[in-house]
């Protein structure tokens, strides 16, 4: 059956309390405590493209030296065959760092595709490195930050006419800090009168210094002591201001996944359908009007007999077009 897409009744969007389904970054100079945090959320792995955790003991995670291991590592986080297992094992995925990773990308993307360097010289997507680097980045993230983990980017800093940024080019920068429900930035404050050094603090809103964000209106502007534990209360706190400032509904994560997810159709079911409503058009006497609907999408001569199912998209779009026509023609009730 076709799926019920209906404007005049909406769904409601929500708000889920706590950090699951959420993707933050957490970026910053060296020694100021990322890694340190990141390690003590819940149950966490990273994928370390590079030696953050050399003074950490306990902690899960893969070294990885080459784009081939990180895509292996997405998979086996999406896959249907082990994704429930990896569920039951951990909470967080941690990404450190951001900038390593993209280079691991672009040394794929040139010894699979080009020349040695990464170019825009010409039109052709076969050729054009630049473009090919991004669609892969982008590729592997989004798997990621669609399988309900928190997801933690871990950053450098860099600095660009005096204003502090993540390090990165925008190919890499650009999916991550399009999705991040928080971008913080940690700075040092250096150390007090006895020497001793003063703990970092953490900066969720933006000012003319440097780059920080969060979706939440209401969100506190600063951590004065950067950790794990007082990262979680401020984003709690933030939740909990969107029900008292803005009467937001804020449910657990489990029930806004519920809400957002939509059922998928199986291949074989939708082409029983489209054959089933095509014979209604053929028994009565308007095969051409089948045909009309099967070549708008299909093309000249397309025949849904030949579809695959990497074609989904386009058998479902036939079928609803024959069962509102059908209708629409009262030969289909």
């Amino acid at each position: 059956m076709a799926v019920t897409i209906d404007i005049f009744n909406p769904q409601i969007s929500t708000v889920a309390r706590g950090l699951e389904g959420k993707t933050i970054m957490i970026y910053g100079g060296n020694n100021v405590g990322k890694t340190f945090a990141a390690a003590r959320l819940s149950k966490p792995y990273f994928i370390a493209t590079e030696s953050g955790l050399n003074a950490q003991s306990g902690v899960k995670y893969n070294r990885i030296n080459k784009w081939s291991d990180f895509r292996k590592i997405v998979k086996q986080f999406t896959d249907r065959s082990t994704v429930d297992k990896a569920r039951e094992l951990y909470d967080t995925i941690v990404i450190d760092e951001v900038y390593a990773s993209s280079i691991l990308c672009q040394d794929y993307v040139i010894a699979t595709y080009g020349d040695g360097a990464l170019t825009l010289a010409d039109g052709d997507s076969k050729h054009n490195l630049y473009s090919l680097y991004e669609k892969e980045y982008f590729k592997m993230i989004n798997l990621l930050l669609s399988c309900d983990y928190t997801v933690v980017f871990i950053g450098h800093e860099q600095e660009k006419n005096g204003f502090v940024m993540p390090k990165g080019d925008k190919r890499c920068l650009g999916p991550i800090l399009d999705n991040c429900d928080f971008v913080v930035y940690v700075k040092a404050n250096g150390v007090d009168e006895k020497g001793q050094l003063i703990k970092s603090s953490g900066y969720f809103v933006q000012t003319k210094e440097f780059f920080a964000r969060s979706r939440f209106e209401h969100c506190p502007a600063k951590i004065e002591e950067f950790s794990a534990e007082n990262l979680q209360k401020a984003i709690a706190e933030a939740v909990e201001n969107e029900e008292k400032y803005n009467n937001a509904t804020i449910v657990s994560y489990a029930e806004q996944k519920q809400q957002n997810t939509t059922s998928e159709e199986d291949f074989d079911t939708v082409m029983a359908e489209v054959q089933t409503y095509g014979m209604k058009f053929v028994d009565s006497g308007i095969p051409n009007v089948l045909t009309e609907i099967v070549e708008s999408v299909l093309g000249k001569g397309g025949k849904v007999a030949n579809c695959t199912k990497r074609q989904m998209e386009a058998l479902l779009v036939i079928r609803d077009t024959l069962l509102e026509k059908g209708k629409e023609l009262n030969i289909i009730k």
